[in-house]
């Protein structure tokens, strides 16, 4: 009796039953939704607190409007912190609204200038420290590199550098895809692998890696550099090179439903700038985890890449010892 009651309460509610299962799956959709929605935020918000104030003003310098970043400045000076930061003592002081500073406050991610200040003031230690002699910008370089650092240290994941590392142990051929600055990733990660005895190339055109393409089979290994994910000339390589069989590795710090298809697809910190202003290259965080990459590597049978790579120097040196011998002959 009860379920043919639920069942005329259903039909008055929903309609017929496809209409009630049709709402189900909106209403599923709309959670999910609103889960990521929130999971994303409470991520920013984690990630806000373990950084420190000077890197979030930061962070978000560019993007404020002129007289943002002369506020931002002002809370960038070290002596700064011994001033009163009441709201309305530093709206007197830099000849700013109350509206301005709310406006800064939020721009850095915080709900207002209440947050930001506590905030600001619970790093009163690291403000403090002695850094009178370093000029502004110098600062502002430095911590720019370490927000990259702490940002890569969030996305480390262990179990895949050893899994990375695996696949280059077992592989007979390895080769390393990049156009542009990521080609001179390409290169270098290929002059570091090689001295372990590593069989590798670099290439950093389209051509290349066409050719390259064509002769690959399942005992290859291919990486790809792109850190905006979309790089055409990468993802179709890669692409290419996974349907000969061959094992593919991308470096991004935007994966994508495209990037999904590979081996691998190993997660590298963003910097929210421009490529054209950013003070540090933007290759500095695939090059952390490439050491990262190369010390798992270095440790799979540590005693023979170390004379690999020591025979390496030494053929070096006795092909220095043969040159200056063939010179010093009459």
């Amino acid at each position: 009796m009860g379920r043919k009651l639920w069942k005329k309460k259903r039909l008055f509610l929903f309609g017929p039953k496809s209409i009630f299962y049709d709402i189900m799956e909106v209403s599923a959709i709309l959670f999910v939704r609103f889960a990521k929605v929130f999971l994303a935020n409470s991520y920013k918000r984690s990630s806000m607190n373990k950084q420190d104030i000077s890197t979030i003003i930061d962070l978000h310098f560019e993007e404020m409007t002129d007289l943002e970043q002369e506020i931002a400045r002002y809370f960038l000076q070290a002596d700064t912190i011994n001033d009163d930061l009441s709201s309305q003592q530093v709206t007197q002081k830099l000849h700013i609204s109350q509206a301005a500073l709310t406006r800064f406050a939020k721009k850095c991610g915080f709900k207002g200038y209440r947050e930001f200040i506590f905030k600001y003031q619970q790093q009163k230690d690291t403000l403090s420290a002695p850094q009178q002699d370093m000029n502004p910008l110098t600062q502002r370089v430095l911590r720019s590199y370490a927000n990259v650092r702490e940002i890569s240290q969030g996305l480390i994941d262990d179990e895949q550098l050893e899994r990375v590392a695996q696949m280059i142990e077992q592989s007979e051929r390895v080769y390393f895809f990049g156009t542009g600055s990521s080609g001179l990733v390409a290169r270098e990660m290929k002059l570091r692998f090689m001295r372990l005895g590593v069989v590798c190339e670099a290439l950093t055109d389209p051509d290349g890696f066409a050719w390259t393409t064509s002769i690959i089979d399942e005992k290859c290994l291919v990486f790809g550099f792109s850190l905006s994910g979309t790089t055409p000339s990468i993802i179709d390589s890669l692409l290419d090179a996974q349907d000969m069989g061959a094992k593919t590795v991308l470096f991004t710090s935007s994966p994508n439903k495209d990037t999904q298809a590979f081996t691998e697809t190993v997660l590298v910190a963003s910097q929210s700038q421009a490529s054209y202003i950013q003070r540090i290259s933007a290759q500095i965080p695939m090059l952390i985890i490439i050491d990262l990459l190369y010390a798992y590597f270095l440790e799979i049978d540590r005693e023979s890449k170390e004379k690999i790579f020591n025979s390496y120097w030494e053929n070096n040196r006795l092909n220095g010892y043969r040159r200056n011998t063939r010179n010093r002959k009459p």
